[in-house]
Order: structure tokens, then C-alpha cells, then sequence
């Protein structure tokens, strides 16, 4: 209290706020892992980065198709041999493109996500196509990957919709003040999955 006046309590975001306000803020974490992936990267030479497995040199584009919902999907190979080399590539790794001997922190030909994986190729689903360079050597870099994010996107949508059923349908409006928190009437009695427990485990779930 100040001045003999009162603060008034802030009222607790909606859950479409939180979604709206979230949704956001995980694009702009996701863009500045990539930036900071290619920082870092700018300051590491070629080849101990592809012995670290973040990139893969002497790339080729041997083929283009058209993807889901527009996307443009390059296979590159090797250029050295009928294997790519050991990498830590995965799906769903952000990587970028670039021309073999440019410096690590030169701008990239095009940014894509990695769509399939064997052992003679990599294929990269690219929002838009690059428009050249691509019929020389190239290399790929790694940069993040978007399992994580689309993970907690999905998340996002799903609770934006209304979680109808299971656990957390009577606790999702309790913690977005929709609804007071309410105590069971009756001891809830369970029987743990594993017997092998001891007493003082089993006081830890009561």
C-alpha cells in the first residue's frame, strides 16, 4: 500500500491470451537459436565442423520436386564418393545452403528443414527454391532443429481449441482462473504400478 491507496490485483491472463501472447514468442526463440547456431558456426573452420558432424561438404543437387503445401524438395549427394560422410544430421534439423568454399558466416543460398535422410543422400524441403548455385559444390549446415518447437506449437493449438477430456480438462481452467480449485471430499486411494515400493515411497504420492 502507498499513499493510503490500494493496488489493484492484476487479473490473470485468458487462455486464448496466453496463446496469442506464446505462439509469438516461440518464433522469436526458434529465429534466435538459428542465429546463434550460424554465429557460432561463422567462427569454427569447414573441415572441424563437418568432423563434428554440423556439416556436410562436396554436395551436389541430383534432383527437385515439388513437396506438401508448396514446399521445393533438393536431394543433394556427395560429390567424393557413393556415401555421405558421418554427420549428426537428422529430419527436422534447420539447415542452410551454401555454395562449398564460401566462409562459414557468408550468407546462406536458402534455409530449409531436412526432409529425408538415407545413406548415398540428404533431401531438404526449401519454403523457396534458391536461384543459383545450385549446379555447383555445395554444403549443408546445421542450425536447429524444429522438432522441439513444432512440438510446443502443436501444444499451443491444442490448448487453444479446449482441452474436452482426460486430467487436464479440470485442471486447465483452475490454472487460468476460470474456475476455483476444489478439494476431493473422499481420501483418493491408488494402487502404485510398481509393488516393489517401500512405505516411504508410497507416502510420497499421498
Amino acid at each position: 500500500m502507498e499513499g493510503g491507496k490500494t493496488q489493484k490485483k492484476s487479473s490473470p491472463l485468458s487462455l486464448q491470451q496466453f496463446v496469442s501472447i506464446t505462439t509469438p514468442l516461440l518464433d522469436l526463440e526458434k529465429e534466435a537459436e538459428i542465429s546463434s547456431s550460424i554465429s557460432t558456426g561463422a567462427s569454427r573452420n569447414l573441415e572441424s565442423a563437418q568432423k563434428k558432424g554440423s556439416t556436410i561438404l562436396n554436395l551436389k543437387c541430383v534432383d527437385a520436386q515439388t513437396g506438401l503445401m508448396g514446399k521445393t524438395l533438393l536431394e543433394f549427394q556427395s560429390t567424393k564418393g557413393d556415401v555421405l560422410p558421418a554427420h549428426k544430421f537428422g529430419t527436422h534439423d534447420v539447415v542452410v545452403l551454401k555454395p562449398n568454399k564460401a566462409d562459414l558466416g557468408s550468407p546462406a543460398l536458402g534455409q530449409g528443414v531436412v526432409y529425408r535422410l538415407k545413406d548415398s543422400s540428404i533431401t531438404v524441403a526449401f519454403d523457396d527454391i534458391p536461384e543459383d548455385g545450385l549446379n555447383s559444390p555445395l554444403r549443408l549446415e546445421k542450425v536447429a532443429n524444429e522438432v522441439t518447437y513444432r512440438r510446443m506449437k502443436d501444444a499451443l493449438i491444442q490448448l487453444s481449441k479446449g482441452v474436452q477430456k482426460g486430467p487436464a480438462s479440470d485442471l486447465i481452467p483452475v490454472l487460468f482462473g476460470e474456475r476455483e480449485p476444489t478439494v476431493a471430499k473422499k481420501d483418493v486411494k491408488f494402487t502404485p504400478f510398481n509393488s516393489n515400493l517401500d512405505h516411504s515411497q508410497t507416502v510420497f504420492y499421498y
